[in-house]
């Protein structure tokens, strides 16, 4: 099945572009207003590697936070957000819904930019994803049992730093609190450092934006389920609970990418041909 006829909503869709020009603190601030995990520059239509699509990730720019000295997070903030940017990976509207999934296994980012002609384009993340399942045009034998993954846990004194750092080495976007089935994501974690109390603080003097322990961001209650749920229900279940969210069972995990991804990659995944 092509792209266009999986995924009509997403040319329906508005989504907010950044100017690369822009500073990186206003646009690390639309990212956590808005909930999302990317933000586009406009898209020109060019072959030129010097206009290639590029967007600015949440997950990678907190890489960079981590990689900054004490004193250099409001210099940071002032510059343009071109300098946070990576390529976004994009696919034909066209080109069967297989090559969008594909795009999604190499980059390891679940979100590409989907053109359509020289000047329309859409932007198609996991979650346009996840209803496929209830409309047969995706289907696997799959269970929670079969997809997820091991929980990763903190202490609640844990810093953000280490948390970041325990993140970027598993590649896991959320971290739970010891015993419990509460959750920090990154997404939680920029909107944390983004909010204006935050910032506040960091203009009256503190030093380390990271130093500070996991327990002050907002949590989230992960939604408990049954080992052996099969993946079309877990699917649903994700959408229905809106951004971020993620499913446990038995200090197991199940996250979009779960029920999406790792059928398709252990090639269990059927798409519809019509």
């Amino acid at each position: 099945m092509r792209i266009k006829e999986a995924l009509p909503d997403v040319f329906k869709k508005l989504y907010p572009l950044i100017e690369p020009k822009t500073q990186v603190l206003p646009a690390m601030s639309l990212l956590r207003f808005h909930e999302i995990d990317a933000l586009p520059f406009p898209f020109v239509a060019s072959k030129s590697a010097k206009t290639r699509p590029r967007a600015v990730y949440g997950f990678s720019s907190l890489a960079r936070i981590m990689a900054l000295k004490p004193g250099q997070f409001g210099p940071f903030l002032r510059q343009p957000c071109e300098v946070a940017a990576e390529r976004l990976s994009s696919v034909s509207a066209s080109g069967g819904l297989g090559r969008l999934l594909d795009v999604f296994a190499k980059t390891r980012f679940g979100f590409a930019l989907v053109e359509d002609g020289r000047n329309l384009a859409a932007f198609a993340g996991l979650p346009d994803i996840l209803p496929l399942y209830a409309s047969g045009t995706l289907a696997t034998s799959l269970t929670a049992r079969d997809v997820g993954s091991p929980i990763l846990s903190v202490p609640r004194q844990a810093s953000l730093r280490q948390v970041l750092t325990a993140m970027f080495e598993h590649r896991y976007r959320r971290v739970f609190l010891a015993g419990s089935d509460d959750f920090v994501s990154d997404r939680g974690i920029i909107g944390h450092i983004f909010k204006p109390a935050t910032l506040n603080e960091m203009a009256n003097g503190t030093d380390d934006i990271l130093d500070i322990s996991v327990s002050e961001v907002e949590s989230m209650r992960a939604h408990r389920v049954a080992s052996g749920t099969p993946v079309e229900e877990a699917a649903r279940m994700l959408k229905e609970t809106g951004p971020g969210q993620c499913l446990v069972f038995d200090r197991v995990v199940v996250t979009p990418w779960d029920v999406v991804m790792k059928p398709w990659n252990s090639r269990k995944l059927t798409i519809s041909a019509s």
